[in-house]
Parts: C-alpha cells; structure tokens; sequence
C-alpha cells in the first residue's frame, strides 16, 4: 500500500511547530528586554525633564510586538500545533479500512479542524437501501494527490477520516454515466452488486 505519511513528516512537522516556539520566546525576550531597559531610563529622568521619548519608544515596541506575535507568530503556531496533533492521531489513534469505487476529487478545499484537505468521493453500494451511496474522506492539501482515477476500485485506510495509506486493487473497475444525476449504467451496477455480496 501506498503511504501517504513518512516518517519525514512527523519530524518536519515537529521541527517546525519547534522552531516557532523559540522564535516566538526569543522575540518576547527581546522585548521585555527592550521595555525594562527603558523603564529604568524612564525612572532615573529627573521629575521636570521631557519623559515623551521613553514613552514613544515603549508604545510603538509594544504595537510592533503585538503584531507580529499575533499575526507572524501565533497564528502559523497554532495551525502547525494542530497539525503535529492531527499526525499523532494519525500513528496513535484508531484506523478503519474500506473497500470502494472512486468517483473523484471534490474541486473546493474544505477546512478540517483547520487543516486545508481536499475532499475524494468514493462510491459504496449499500445493500439495505439498495442503492449506491457516496462516502466523503480527506486527504491532506499539502501532500500530492493519489493517482487514482474515477472507477478505480481502491483499498484504503483513514483515521479520523484522512486517507493515510491506499492501494489500487483493480485499475477502471466501474464506469461512471456523465448525466446529470450522476447515475451508474444499471450493467456495472448488477455486477459490482454481485462481486460485493461475493466478498
């Protein structure tokens, strides 16, 4: 099977979430340092002197550091926090594997738990109702899409609904009518139904 994730991920990803972590301490240090020694200048200045200089200095550092740690800092810390938390889901957490027909990749990027994914669009037969059902699943936007095609018969595995590892079992298994409901030729239909209830 083809994985999605590398080990290569996980480090990178933590490297990151790392790195930033210590960009943002060392700015906030910096600034501190900054305003201390200001506050000392400012406390040592006789009473009748001009105290607008020290002031000036203070308020526009602490805009400046505002801004960046908010927007530069916080921010893209936060998103890779939640993307180092979603692969440890990935290794730690709980996988399910299905068997189904690719149908394609959905065209808008979806927002999941504030990762950017791109959705694909599975086709199952549901043997109570009878009918063919689609089945969303994720895969992450900052990795290549699988190459898959639509009526592709694939294996694959998802965790919290991302696909971590897939294979393509049979290469145009089914073939999709290009109508406008989207519906399945009645042919392939009976003989999906029949190779399903087979396994």
């Amino acid at each position: 099977m083809v994985s999605v994730y590398t080990d290569a991920d996980y480090l990178s990803a933590y490297k990151q979430k790392q790195r930033l972590f210590y960009i943002f301490i060392g700015i906030t240090a910096v600034y501190l340092a900054f305003c201390i020694s200001w506050w000392i200048y400012f406390m040592g200045l006789p009473y009748a002197q001009s105290k607008f200089l020290p002031k000036t200095c203070v308020y526009v550092a602490s805009v400046l550091y505002s801004i960046f740690a908010c927007i530069y800092l916080a921010i893209p810390y936060s998103r890779v926090r939640r993307y180092n938390k979603m692969l440890s889901y990935v290794c730690e957490g709980l996988k399910t594997e299905e068997k189904n027909f690719f149908y394609a990749f959905r065209e808008k990027s979806l927002q999941k738990e504030n990762i950017d994914v791109v959705s694909c669009i599975f086709e199952t037969w549901n043997k109570k109702k009878q009918e063919w059902m689609e089945r969303e699943v994720y895969i992450d936007a900052e990795k290549p899409l699988p190459k898959i095609e639509s009526g592709d018969y694939v294996r694959y595995i998802t965790q919290s609904n991302f696909i971590i590892k897939y294979e393509i079992l049979q290469k145009q298994a089914l073939e999709f009518e290009e109508d406008g409901d989207e519906e399945i030729d009645e042919e392939i239909e009976n003989e999906t139904q029949d190779k399903n209830q087979g396994e």
